[in-house]
């Protein structure tokens, strides 16, 4: 049986995970999986409900445990959704920036740094225990804001790490609908980090679809200015909106709830179903509202992909995802120790990533801004080192002036 043990498991969002595993084609291999939490009361719930949700799976275990080391031990594949400080951090990081003139979000710009002020530090000693205890594991890390997180723990550790993020598989879609194609027919090339990526090649059925998709922008990417993306020759993630409209982005926050406190309130929903649920055996539903559709999406698939690709008598063939990686050689303009977000091949087991196609300048010149960012951060967070945060947040696409950069550290750093 392999070992699965998921970091920040007590997440009510977690049961999400044991039934995208269920509804897998193709598995063949039995899996335990061990939800690691703080709480041992929220554990157990979400746990019971995770149980409940997998619908007795024959090839699926669950158990719960607060005890890091012994779930570690013989730990095979480890998934990190730690979210430190909760969710009031995250309204922490939602609304602080209002007062520096910036929008307020938990993984880019200002709320992403503070984010990362306090994850980065508490995702290396996570880490660390993975690297003494369970060596040969791979994590599979999704805990925001991902790239900086998944940056420091390839840069001081040993441990491999792939990031996973459901963002780009939305925007496939999105793109899909404005064709009238099936996403699952599309090959794309793609580019960029974590929530900061490009579309910059696009083929359906071996014809090249990028300009029929460029002219169809306003359907895409409906908060980002369709001139924009035409004149950038690529299409953006939508997080783009927060690069090319700041100031569109803030007005629409100031004033209105966080949404973090919508879903501090959700959880409290979320958490009285799983209970009424295990009271009663019937099938929770709450939990659909929260929408955590990166388990189905991509964090299930490609979780699978891997197990059975290692431990399958009959292997699969291999899956084509736009994952979070180490650069190494596929983006020969940006550092080889980079994390970037770029389609890879998931075959017996392994992960490759698969060299990029040109992207257009202007692509490239925003990547390696946002890319320097990132690297600087992450290393001043764990240096400790106020110089050259202040000298990241300068670099940073989201930040506009000095006093600005200034302004986050004195209520982050």
């Amino acid at each position: 049986m392999v070992k699965i043990v998921v970091l920040g498991g007590s997440a009510v969002a977690t049961p999400e995970l044991a039934r995208a595993i269920a509804a897998c084609p193709g598995r063949a291999t039995p899996l335990e999986l061990v939800l690691v939490g703080r709480s041992a009361q929220k554990l157990a719930t979400v746990a019971g409900a995770a149980r409940l949700l997998a619908a007795g799976d024959p090839l699926l275990a669950i158990s719960h445990t607060t005890d890091v080391e012994a779930a570690l031990a013989g730990a095979e594949f480890v998934i990190n959704q730690v979210r430190v400080g909760g969710l009031e951090a995250r309204v922490y990081d939602e609304t602080f920036p209002h007062s520096l003139g910036l929008f307020g979000e938990e993984t880019i710009g200002a709320g992403g740094f503070a984010n990362a002020v306090r994850t980065v530090p508490v995702a290396l000693e996570y880490t660390r225990q993975v690297e003494r205890i369970a060596p040969n594991a791979l994590m599979l890390s999704f805990s925001n804001p991902a790239s900086l997180v998944q940056y420091a723990v390839s840069r001081y550790t040993r441990v491999p790490t792939v990031g996973l993020c459901d963002a780009p598989v939305t925007l496939v879609e999105s793109i899909a609908r404005a064709l009238g194609a099936p996403a699952r027919e599309l090959v794309v090339d793609y580019v960029g980090m974590h929530h900061f990526g490009w579309v910059t090649g696009l083929w359906w059925r071996g014809r090249d679809v990028l300009p029929e998709a460029l002219a169809r922008a306003s359907e895409i990417v409906k908060d980002v200015e369709p001139a924009i993306t035409q004149a950038m020759g690529a299409i953006p993630s939508p997080y783009f909106r927060f690069v090319f409209h700041p100031e569109r982005m803030l007005a629409r926050q100031v004033g209105r709830r966080a949404r973090a406190r919508e879903l501090i309130d959700l959880q409290g929903e979320i958490l009285a179903d799983y209970e009424q649920a295990l009271a009663t055996g019937a099938q929770p539903t709450a939990f659909a509202r929260r929408g955590a559709r990166w388990y189905s999406m991509v964090i299930a698939p490609v979780l699978v992909a891997l197990v059975e690709g290692r431990y399958a008598q009959s292997q699969p063939g291999p899956t084509r995802h736009i994952l979070n990686v180490v650069n190494g050689p596929a983006i020969p303009w940006l550092p080889a120790e980079a994390i970037v977000e770029v389609p890879a091949m998931v075959d017996g087991g392994r992960i490759r990533a698969l060299a990029g196609g040109a992207a257009p300048l202007a692509v490239r010149t925003l990547v390696q801004q946002n890319c320097a960012y990132e690297m600087l951060a992450a290393e001043a967070i764990v240096e400790r080192d106020r110089a050259k945060a202040l000298r990241a947040l300068l670099l940073s696409p989201f930040i506009q002036t000095y006093e600005q950069a200034e302004g986050i550290l004195a209520k982050a750093w």
